[in-house]
């Protein structure tokens, strides 16, 4: 007997059914209900009922012949007729029925047709079918539920496949109190630890729907599709307050309120942490589909606690579910034509903002507002910082870049952070989008993070900002002459724009060092004659130049390009140094443009100098003629060189344009 058990066990450890009785795919495990309804056949003095039950539940051959199943079907022993008899029998197995139903609900979504239509006879003649079956389902639900959902795990598959029906079928409907009530759980407690609750048994349900669609067979994973849209039903059903809340006719109430939070706060977590890291891509759109469906339904104060990991996800969630055959296609129109590059991803954008995950998004980012504290709004940044980082694909970049431009719009508090350094979530997130718009292939993509980068700049520390622009200006520089990069000089001139455009505030207050006037001013007067990018420094100096010139007041009335005079010639004379022979004609041109404005010229008589303080006059023509003298020197220095270069001529002009304004005014000429 002890070595039967043993091999039994073993056996039944592999997934490999034991024969008892002559029953066929019968495990250990599944003998108690077999017992019960042993006991019950001989308290009616029915044995035969016996048979009638095993019948329905074994899949041997020859139970399905003709023979076997007139004898012994449940018609053939009155289990299906109104007979007083009939009614005897059901009052007998009343007792035993929590046993039996979970068993027979399996039986009935068996893979085998024959065993489904012998079992649902069985399950009618039982209960009576209609309403009087579900009544008895409901006053059995939560063992029943609990039963199923550790068959849908069981080693034989079909166990799995009728679990995964049944429990499709039952789940349709319920309420929170229906599957035991009680408070929420967290994703570190064991849903398995004893809990009756109907957080722990939803959460089991999570689990057994992502296994079930991960499954080796193939009849399992159909089992489980189904599984997983009641289950997607029964979690947005539960989290929408607004819905009946038990099933039973009782509209919103403040305890379906509180139901649904308790259902939404055990769920979401579960899958934001767990449902969306799933390695099966089923498994995944089953957890997104629920989300999706609960930010719908649900209250901005529902999802408050799990905001922050639910935006995070979602951004994520933008790449990891479009085909990867978009992205094959328009790397291989990229080597046809450029053009039909920036037209695929401008497709895929459309195809992704108008999806539902950015409507969820949308609704997740206009809820920001309404959350209690500046400390959980300030939680979100750091996760789209990751998404633009760490993101797959453009479209999750792009949707971060839109996150960041609605939070700066709709909640600009929560990019208050303290200090200045990388530390600060606000700085790192400023420097990340220009990074990602520099690397970032497609215009399209990319005009939506400089987009972002100029929203945040408003928001972000001074210093953060200053400290960005110089690095701007020097990668500006550098991606010049042997180092040509016309990409990154654009990315560098489109990232300083909007500085400029988006966060002209920034440029009130230049810091100690009064960087816009000495650095970015005049780099972008030099840039106005850089082909690639003349129009968008032209933007920089306009909206920047008025801000800057707004903040420095001063006591004579004078011209932006006369007030960096100083710092515009030290630009001047180095781009005229440059090895780069296209910066020495960008510097000659800037040259005479600032000769054309009689800037490089003495300085104009003044209408009625009494008004004036003597000492700005004489500082304003020396600054004038020290500007003047130094670029004398510099070109002077270079024309003598005997290394001719294409536009040396342009030089010999400005210079002669130079001399004879300041011949003109000592009265030599």
């Amino acid at each position: 007997a002890d070595g039967s058990a043993s091999v039994a066990s073993r056996m039944e450890e592999f997934g490999i059914g034991t024969e008892v009785g002559g029953a066929v795919g019968m495990g250990e495990a599944a003998l108690g209900a077999y017992k019960e309804m042993a006991n019950a056949a001989i308290m009616l003095g029915r044995p035969d009922v016996l048979y009638s039950l095993m019948l329905l539940s074994v899949n041997l051959p020859i139970w399905s012949t003709g023979e076997y199943r007139n004898n012994f079907s449940s018609s053939a022993l009155g289990l299906g007729n109104k007979s007083s008899e009939d009614t005897n029998i059901k009052e007998a197995l009343k007792p035993y029925l929590k046993h039996l139903i979970p068993r027979l609900l399996r039986a009935c979504n068996d893979p085998n047709s024959q065993t489904r239509e012998q079992m649902t006879t069985l399950w009618i003649g039982l209960t009576g079918g209609g309403a009087d079956a579900r009544a008895l389902v409901n006053e059995n639900l939560i063992t029943t539920v609990d039963t199923l959902i550790g068959d849908a795990t069981n080693k034989l598959w079909r166990t799995r496949v009728g679990a995964c029906g049944a429990l499709s079928d039952m789940i349709v409907g319920r309420g929170w109190e229906e599957l035991g009530g009680g408070e929420a759980m967290t994703i570190e407690d064991n849903p398995d630890a004893g809990h009756q609750t109907a957080a722990s048994r939803l959460l089991r349900l999570f689990r057994t729907t992502v296994r079930s669609l991960d499954d080796v067979r193939l009849t399992v994973r159909e089992s489980g599709e189904t599984l997983s849209r009641s289950v997607r039903s029964l979690t947005i059903r539960l989290c929408d307050a607004s819905k009946c809340n038990e099933g039973n006719g009782s509209f919103y109430t403040n305890k379906s309120d509180k139901s649904s939070l308790a259902a939404a706060a055990t769920a979401l977590p579960w899958l934001v942490q767990y449902g969306l890291n799933q390695p099966c891509a089923e498994a995944t759109g089953f957890a997104i589909s629920c989300l999706l469906g609960i930010v719908e339904v649900a209250k901005p104060r529902t999802l408050q606690p799990v905001l922050p990991d639910l935006i995070g996800s979602l951004l994520m969630a933008q790449s990891g579910l479009e085909p990867a055959a978009l992205n094959y296609l328009q790397t291989r129109a990229a080597g046809q034509d450029s053009n039909r590059f920036e037209q695929l991803e401008r497709l895929r954008l459309q195809m992704a903002q108008s999806g539902p995950i950015s409507v969820a998004l949308a609704t997740c980012l206009d809820m920001v507002k309404s959350l209690d504290t500046d400390s959980q709004k300030a939680a979100i940044i750091p996760h789209i910082d990751s998404a633009i980082r760490c993101g797959a694909g453009f479209a999750t970049r792009a949707a971060a870049a839109d996150a960041v431009s609605t939070l700066c719009s709709n909640c600009p508090t929560a990019f208050k952070f303290n200090g200045s350094s990388t530390s600060n979530p606000t700085v790192r997130l400023l420097r990340a989008l220009y990074y990602a718009s520099e690397r970032e292939r497609g215009s399209a993509a990319r005009d939506k993070m400089t987009h972002a980068f100029g929203n945040i700049a408003k928001l972000a520390p001074g210093a953060s900002v200053r400290s960005l622009a110089l690095r701007l200006c020097e990668r500006y520089k550098l991606a010049t002459g042997s180092n040509n990069d016309p990409k990154a000089r654009k990315a560098a001139a489109a990232a300083l724009r909007a500085i400029a455009v988006r966060a002209s505030n920034q440029f009130q207050y230049g810091g100690s060092n009064n960087i816009w006037m000495k650095r970015v001013l005049p780099i972008s007067y030099l840039g106005r004659k850089d082909k690639e990018v003349c129009d968008v420094f032209q933007e920089v100096w306009d909206e920047g130049g008025q801000a800057a010139n707004l903040a420095d007041i001063s006591a004579i009335h004078m011209t932006l390009q006369e007030k960096i005079l100083p710092y515009l010639t030290k630009s001047i004379i180095d781009a005229l140094d440059d090895v780069s022979w296209e910066r020495r004609v960008i510097a000659c041109s800037t040259l005479n443009e600032l000769c054309g404005s009689n800037i490089l010229s003495p300085s104009p008589r003044m209408p009625d100098p009494s008004s004036y303080k003597p000492e700005d006059l004489i500082s304003r023509a020396r600054q004038r003629s020290e500007s003047s003298h130094k670029i004398l020197s510099a070109c002077v220095k270079l024309i003598t060189n005997t290394r001719v270069w294409d536009g040396k001529e342009h030089l010999l002009e400005t210079t002669s344009k130079i001399a004879v304004k300041w011949i003109e005014k000592d009265g030599i000429a």
